[in-house]
């Protein structure tokens, strides 16, 4: 029994707890899904019901032609899937696009059919908004030439060539799979057992497809295997929680299975999660306490008042010059805190085990050393959801040409940007870039001889060298003049639009918004390069500030999650969350998931610092859910 950990044989029963259920399930052909919190070996509980599949189904597949699918979002998580079951033939792991594809390739004709009515639509809707289109008048008449429709996970879309963009395909198959009832009879055929992992960030449609239609027509022969967590859906995208199809019997479609152990962290971090999350009560599997804390600041003096006429108490300062007024405040807790950890062995530097969570604002780009591209966006926009959605979210088609994005339908990171592959060149990582420059450049010859690969490395090596002493401009121009990345059609149009001579212009509204633009593009470009390598850090969370968002699936030893209201106010709103009252559902499910995210992330040691004013009923609940010893005033906790 040397080298058996008890902890271990813990985690085997337990688990097997939730695996029993799973193997009921299988065994009666009814599907399910897998609710399982942070820290719960979720991926585990996948690879071994695929091991179970196999081990007792294969010989059975085999004969029937028919295979295994396991749907995955990343690129890491399919690999480390394949690896774990030794890359078995019978399962086939594939991103959701690459299933729906492989699901609607075949059907040619109805896929025509569809495209043509997809491209009906989005045309007619940019005419309505005066916008100059990329989608086709009358494509029904000519869609007959067109020898077939093709997908390769391109960054450009052609329907008049019959191309497909990325984001054309969850559409397009949701259609598909809703209209032609003999597409999901052969799907189901091939594919008598489907898994899928991270439910919670699917796209709707995509669930839709699965459940209301694929599973719908074909109970008797598919199985259905949900694996996720609802309080892990940060995206606004996904489905977040599959609650309509099996707490009601009316629809009860699947059996739920609930995973409720935590392998991360400590006790003291699962009772405060198991204090606001009621769905699932998670059972400690670590022989550690672990601390938790909540530190709240009060601004001295308080927002300014003033009695009117009627004897009533108003306010006489507004909103934007209280929060200008107590910024060096915060700034200075921020800084008393770090250093106060610092003391007690917490260690920010590099690549340590510990982490500051914290949502994207101008205090985060100053540190993260991005604050000039921010504050070229914040004139812009202004502090408003704009400058999130624009910058912080890279949807803004300048920063997304750098530093790629987060795709809408699956959540998951698109590595289309410049900086993605140098990372893939500085790695090693070839294949990777050659990919990258076959599917978005013109430098790569398919007769890829000797001297193509001598004239890609001297070109790349002189991009990393410039990256780190040139301007925005300058290393632009070079990608151009070497053809490594060509240039998207929204960047083509938005320079198109900035240079139109405004004289032209009659209406004022628009004239501001052309000059507006034309100052961005221009002190965007005339930034120095570095500044998107550190925002393109910041996003990979490979500085000491993470971005909540990014952390999802990620520990570390000791968490500082940072809350603070000032900002993206229309997303997030911590203080209601905390009083519960918050009538706008969507944020307040968004800040909670978030919440829960973050805190989920620590092993030993969790402190929350919330830099906003908390009131007296959320300081209560807070109180509740840490312990009242656990929260403390920013003075309390410095000098404790």
């Amino acid at each position: 029994m040397a080298g058996w950990n008890v902890y271990d044989k813990t985690k085997f029963r337990i688990i097997m707890n939730a695996f029993e259920q799973i193997v009921n399930h299988l065994e009666n052909k009814k599907s399910f899904v897998l609710e399982a919190g942070a820290g719960a070996g979720k991926t585990y509980t996948l690879v071994q019901t695929l091991k179970y599949i196999i081990d007792n189904y294969s010989e059975e597949l085999e004969n029937n032609l028919q295979k295994i699918i396991c749907i995955t979002y990343t690129n890491i998580a399919k690999n480390e899937i394949i690896r774990r079951i030794e890359n078995n033939s019978i399962v086939r792991v594939l991103t959701i696009h690459e299933f729906l594809w492989e699901s609607i390739k075949t059907f040619q004709k109805q896929l025509k059919i569809e495209v043509c009515i997809l491209n009906e639509i989005r045309y007619a809707e940019d005419v309505n908004r005066e916008k100059d289109s990329k989608y086709y008048p009358n494509l029904n008449e000519r869609i007959q030439n067109i020898k077939s429709i093709n997908y390769d996970d391109s960054a450009f879309r052609d329907f008049e060539k019959g191309l497909l963009h990325h984001n054309d395909i969850i559409e397009l198959a949701s259609k598909m799979f809703e209209n032609y009832t003999t597409l999901t009879t052969i799907v189901a055929q091939k594919y008598p057992f489907i898994f899928i992992d991270e439910y919670q960030d699917t796209a709707k449609e995509v669930i839709t497809s699965l459940i209301d239609c694929l599973l719908e027509r074909n109970y008797s022969n598919l199985l259905l295997g949900f694996y996720g967590d609802s309080h892990q859906k940060i995206y606004d995208v996904g489905i977040g929680n599959l609650e309509s199809y099996y707490l009601f019997d009316y629809n009860k479609k699947l059996e739920l299975v609930k995973k409720e152990e935590n392998y991360r962290s400590s006790r003291n971090i699962i009772n405060l999660l198991n204090n606001f999350r009621k769905n699932i009560q998670q059972i400690p599997q670590k022989n550690l306490d672990g601390n938790v804390k909540f530190i709240y600041c009060n601004y001295l003096p308080p927002r300014k008042t003033k009695v009117n006429k009627n004897g009533k108490t108003i306010f006489d300062e507004n909103v934007t010059d209280y929060e200008s007024r107590i910024e060096p405040l915060k700034n200075e807790n921020y800084d008393n805190v770090i250093k106060n950890l610092n003391s007690k062995d917490w260690n920010f530097k590099g690549n340590n085990h510990d982490k500051i969570l914290v949502l994207a604002n101008s205090r985060v780009a100053k540190r993260a050393n991005f604050w000039r591209l921010f504050r070229i966006f914040d004139i812009r926009y202004g502090r408003s959801q704009r400058t999130k959605d624009q910058l912080l979210d890279r949807n803004n088609p300048l920063v997304r040409y750098f530093t790629g994005y987060i795709d809408k339908k699956s959540s998951q990171e698109r590595n289309t940007g410049i900086e993605h592959l140098i990372h893939f060149w500085e790695r090693k990582n070839y294949n990777e870039v050659i990919r990258f420059l076959k599917k978005s450049g013109n430098i790569y010859d398919d007769n890829f001889t000797h001297q193509t690969k001598v004239k890609i490395n001297k070109i790349l090596n002189i991009l990393v060298e410039k990256r780190q002493t040139k301007s925005i401009r300058e290393v632009f121009e070079f990608i151009l003049q070497k053809n490594i990345l060509r240039i998207p059609e929204a960047i083509i149009k938005f320079r198109d639009r900035i240079n139109i001579d405004i004289n032209t212009i009659e209406d004022i509204k628009q004239k501001e918004r052309i000059e507006s633009d034309k100052l961005l593009y221009e002190s965007f470009m005339d930034l120095p390069y570095q500044e998107i390598i550190n925002f393109f850090n910041h996003t990979q969370n490979n500085t000491v500030f993470s971005t909540k968002h990014g952390t999802k699936g990620d520990e570390f030893r000791n968490v500082l999650t940072i809350i603070d209201d000032t900002e993206w106010k229309s997303e997030y709103n911590f203080e209601k969350f905390f009083d519960n009252t918050d009538e706008t559902i969507n944020r307040k499910v968004r800040t909670r998931n978030l919440f829960y995210v973050e805190c989920s992330r620590a092993k030993e040691n969790l402190i929350v610092l919330a830099l906003s004013e908390m009131n007296d009923l959320a300081l209560q609940n807070i109180k509740s859910w840490f312990g009242e010893e656990n929260v403390l005033s920013i003075d309390n906790f410095l000098h404790q």
